[in-house]
Formats: structure tokens, sequence, C-alpha cells
């Protein structure tokens, strides 16, 4: 029952930072859009850009350190885990922010005289940003894993409330710029992974079962990311080619309408992190997993699955109340209706994914996510001439039907820690 009640207080808290999040982009980022013009936003824009490509490296860390930290608590050695992957999340911070500072001095334009580059301005304070949230990704990790979700999504909202509290006082009350905008980001930021690692260290003080940083604990973090970082990269790769694909195959105006439909697509996708972050400590640390899967897929099916299934039967209905165009609309319908159905089929699946990621498989992870890669190239390729964007929906449906069917054929026996085959 503890448990149970563990889960459930972890994926509302999950749930309830998801919309928050939803409700600044819905409410606050058009203020800030509207107030700083195109010219200011759009800087502001190529710096989010940049940021999100930098944050893919969390694609394969993130789920490393929550696993790790998690089967460490038996063992009492979460305190050399979270030593061992703060240090990487620190090392792959300082060197893309060299790197970005070092590529901005060659790659910028030379300002006018007498007036700096603004645009440089605020790639150089972007990466201060992202090298103080990423490294901030240690202390979440660290949290999750000790299956204290709550806390940790507690302690992102009120940055992030505090971040575009401060930036949303400067932007409408002092100067509506680019620069104004982003500096209490990175401010924040700073004083966030302060604080945060002042609380990991706190809780983690009287914890301590041996040597903090033997040769092996030195190494084996990179050893794990090297590992699951090819896999990691595919996977990623298979829920980008599409977009990838059709903007240099589709017209602008109908890769237009694909971004935005794909756009909610992801929005529905990305609802899964909430579960895994849940359930993925439970599982590593479970004596029987077969029942955390079925757990998990009960969860999985109810909160995305079925709502997806039954949004699939009206996808024009969906679109005109969003984007309230009717003709965008009736164009990509039928295109977000196989999304819709991808999205539960991989839905279906991620328990299955979750369970062969604690068991270090892979191997067999890494030659799944090549055979959807090619699976959705070639579908790209051959039907998006004549199918327009209907091929990116097909795409996704490759990848859903591919994971269902694993999900199947890995289907784990009840009581047991591995799956039928593999």
């Amino acid at each position: 029952m503890r448990l149970i009640w563990r889960l459930a207080v972890n994926l509302v808290s999950g749930y309830l930072h998801i919309a928050m999040m939803a409700a600044i982009t819905i409410l606050v980022v058009p203020v800030y859009a509207r107030t700083m013009g195109a010219s200011q936003w759009g800087i502001v824009a190529l710096c989010m850009t940049l940021q999100g490509l930098m944050f893919s490296v969390d694609v394969a860390l993130g789920p490393l350190m929550l696993r790790e930290i998690a089967r460490a608590v038996g063992s009492g050695r979460q305190r050399q885990v979270e030593r061992r992957f703060l240090r990487i999340y620190l090392s792959i911070a300082a060197a893309l922010f060299v790197a970005g500072q070092a590529g901005i001095s060659l790659f910028a334009t030379p300002p006018q005289a007498g007036s700096p580059d603004e645009l440089t301005t605020a790639l150089r304070l972007v990466l201060v940003q992202f090298f103080f949230q990423f490294s901030n990704n240690a202390a979440i990790g660290y949290w999750n894993g000790m299956q204290r979700q709550a806390f940790a999504n507690l302690r992102l909202a009120m940055f992030t409330l505090m971040k575009h509290g401060l930036a949303l006082a400067l932007v409408l009350g002092w100067k509506a710029s680019a620069l104004v905008y982003l500096t209490p980001f990175a401010i924040i930021g700073g004083l966030e992974f302060l604080t945060n690692q002042w609380r990991v260290r706190a809780s983690v003080a009287g914890i301590h079962t041996g040597p903090l940083d033997s040769d092996h604990d030195a190494v084996s973090g990179w050893r794990e990311l090297a590992a699951y970082g090819p896999t990691a990269i595919l996977g990623l790769l298979t829920t980008q080619i599409d977009r990838v694909a059709l903007s240099f195959l589709l017209p602008a105006s109908e890769y237009g309408v694909y971004y935005l439909i794909s756009a909610l697509m992801l929005s529905l996708l990305s609802l899964q992190a909430p579960i895994h972050r849940a359930f993925l400590p439970a599982l590593v640390t479970a004596t029987a997993a077969a029942r955390v899967v079925a757990a998990m897929r009960r969860v999985s099916v109810l909160a995305l699955s079925l709502p997806c299934l039954a949004m699939a039967v009206f996808p024009e209905f969906l679109l005109r109340v969003w984007l309230h165009d009717a003709t965008m609309a009736t164009a990509g319908a039928d295109c977000l209706r196989l999304q819709l159905l991808a999205v539960a089929l991989i839905a279906f699946y991620a328990p299955t994914g979750q369970l062969l990621f604690s068991q270090h498989r892979y191997p067999l992870m890494f030659r799944m996510n090549a055979v959807i890669l090619v699976l959705q190239g070639g579908i790209l390729v051959i039907f998006a001439p004549t199918l327009g964007l209907l091929a990116g929906g097909l795409a996704w449906c490759g990848l859903g039907v591919v994971q269902a069917v694993m999900a199947v054929v890995l289907w784990p026996r009840r009581g047991s820690d591995a799956p039928v085959t593999g």
C-alpha cells in the first residue's frame, strides 16, 4: 500500500508539473513574444533552440542516473553514485560551454563600431544558463532515483516560477529585449544549482559505506554512458527523422502544417515521462519485475493508449479546436489520426522498454531502434512524394507497430525478472 501511495503521489506531481509548464507556454510565452516583437523574440527562439539541442545529451544520462541511484539505495551507496554522476554532468556541461563559447568567437559576425552584437551576447548568456541548468539535473536525478519525484517537481516548479516571474517583470516594466529576458534565467539557474546541491549534500551527509572516489567509481559512470549512449541516440533519431526528412521532401507550406501536427503528437508522447520516472526505481529494485511491468502497462494504457485511441476517432475536430483553421484541420486530420494510433502503441510498449533498460539489454534495444530507423527512412522516401505529410504519420505508425510487436514477443512471465525471449 505504501508503494502504491508513493507511485500515485509521484505520478500526480509529475502531471501537475507538466500542466504548469503547459500553462506557461499557453499564457505567458505569447506575452513575451508580443512585448518583445519579432526581432527580439527571434533571438530568444534561436537561443532556446541551441539549448534544446545541447540538452539532448540528457536523453542517455538522465535515465542512467535514475536507475543507478535507485539500485544503490539498498546498499547505501547513493552518495557515491550521486557524486559520480554530478562529476559527469559538470564535465559535459563544461565541455559544451567551452565549445559553444569558442564556436561563437569563431563564427560570430564582427559587431558594428560601438554597437555590441546582441545575438552573440545572448548566445553567450544562454550558454551560462545551460551550464547551471544541465548540471542541476544531477540533483533532480538523485531525488527521482530516491522516488522523491514530488519533491523534485516542487523544486523545479518553484525555480521555474521565479525565473519567469522576474523575466516577465523586467520585460514588461523595464526593457523588452532578449538579453533582459535571458538574464534572470542565468542568474536564478545558478542559484538553483547551488541550493539544490546544498540540499542533496545535507540529505546524504550521514550516508557513507566506503571510499567515495575509487577507480571503479571514477570510470564506471562513463562506461555505462558509452554503452547506452548509442542506443539512446538511435531512439532519439526515431522521434526526429520525420521532421528532418519532410523538411526537405515537402513544400514549405505543407511542412508547416506537419510541424504543427507533430508538435501536438510529441506533447502527448511527453506525458509518458512521469510514468517512467515513477516506475523505473520500483522496477529496478523489484523482486518480481513482471508485476511492476504489468502495473506500469495498466497505467500507460489508461493514461495514454485509450485516450489516444479515442481522439483518433475525431482528429479533424481536435485540429479545428486547436488551430481555428478549417483548411489546415482538413489537411492534417488523417496524419494526426495515424500519429495518435502510433502514440497508443508506443505507450503499450513503454513498460517493456523500461524493463530492457533496467536489465542493461542495450544490444537488443539498439537493434530494434536501428530496424525502426531504417523502416521509417524507407517509408518517408517512398511515400512522401505521393502522400505528402501522411508519410510522416505512416513513419510513426511503423515505429509504434515494431515496438508493440516487441512488447508482445518479450512479454515477461508472471513472477519472472526476465522477458520470455530476446
